[in-house]
């Protein structure tokens, strides 16, 4: 009897390990340790035909693709106007955004979609323009850095060119977006004291054209600031059609801005770094979901290069 007890223990006990139960515990703690919350995170631009977007959609699926459990989304109102990216705000949270990325069109009129965003437990982060709804984190350029770099370029620009005065364009987006508006501010700082007018900002809101038309009208201009790749775009379709002595300073740095830059016909670009803003928006975003960051108002500089035909990459 008890050689037969014997046998049928040593038959639990193999049983046991066959079966694998301690090695199939040890198994699925490894996996609840592995196992992660799926974020959906969402991207809302102020429109979508611009590189710099590109670039900040770049660094969200790059960081995406590394934490593994992103369900990442790019989305933009079809026409520059907050009451439409508002709408895209209310899409996000209605499909069950964890967080937003958002570049806002207007200082003030998304605090009601981000207020309702925030009840449903979205986290908001702010890249390139910020609302003044209060977020986990605000990432932007240092738009007075910016804006005092491309003032700095465009005096140094007319020096080198011997032009002691004369007037000097602006053209941003709209008047309430707060980083163009920061950036104008500064470019204009440079000159105070000098001998250069620099005329009233011209805002062409999304379309080049507005932009275009005040080149077309202002041949006298000694030199023209593009705040942003709208007012950009309309300098580097500008140029190609016609011949100028004006020295250019732009924002962003598509395809066609460097190589006009390569050509001569626009003498700098400011380059935000896109890519970078949107990667560490995104891993603010999951540090915020999961914890790891609790406090609000965040605060980070992405910085800014200035690109010449000195530095132009892959030069």
């Amino acid at each position: 009897m008890k050689k037969i007890q014997c046998i049928l223990l040593l038959a639990v006990l193999a049983a046991f390990v066959l079966t694998g139960c301690g090695a199939d515990s040890g198994t699925v703690s490894e996996e609840s340790q592995n196992q992660k919350d799926t974020y959906k995170i969402y991207l809302i631009t102020k429109w979508k035909n611009a590189p710099f977007w590109e670039d900040l959609d770049e660094g969200c699926q790059q960081a995406a693709k590394e934490f593994g459990n992103i369900d990442y989304k790019w989305t933009a109102p079809e026409k520059a106007q907050s009451p439409l990216q508002g709408k895209c705000i209310d899409e996000a949270v209605a499909e069950g955004a964890s967080a937003i990325l958002l570049s806002a069109l207007s200082l003030t009129d998304l605090s009601d979609n981000l207020e309702k965003a925030e009840e449903a437990g979205v986290k908001i982060i702010y890249v390139d323009s910020a609302a003044d709804y209060p977020a986990t984190a605000t990432l932007m350029t240092d738009n007075s850095a910016a804006g005092k770099a491309a003032g700095e370029a465009m005096l140094k620009a007319l020096t080198e060119a011997g032009v002691q005065s004369g007037t000097i364009g602006v053209a941003s987006d709209y008047p309430d977006t707060v980083n163009t508006d920061i950036r104008g501010k500064s470019f204009r700082e440079v000159f105070a004291g000098t001998d250069f007018t620099v005329a009233p900002s011209v805002y062409a809101g999304s379309d080049p054209q507005v932009a275009k038309d005040a080149l077309k009208a202002h041949p006298e201009y000694v030199g023209f600031f593009a705040t942003n790749q709208v007012p950009t775009t309309a300098v580097c379709e500008y140029v190609k059609e016609t011949p100028s002595q004006t020295i250019y300073i732009t924002f962003d740095a598509a395809e066609n801005t460097l190589a006009m830059i390569k050509e001569g016909k626009i003498y700098a670009t400011i380059e935000q770094n896109g890519e970078e803003m949107g990667h560490e928006g995104v891993e603010i975003a999951v540090q915020a979901l999961n914890g790891t960051i609790k406090e609000k108002g965040i605060r980070k500089d992405i910085g800014v290069n200035v690109i010449t035909k000195d530095n132009l990459p892959n030069q």
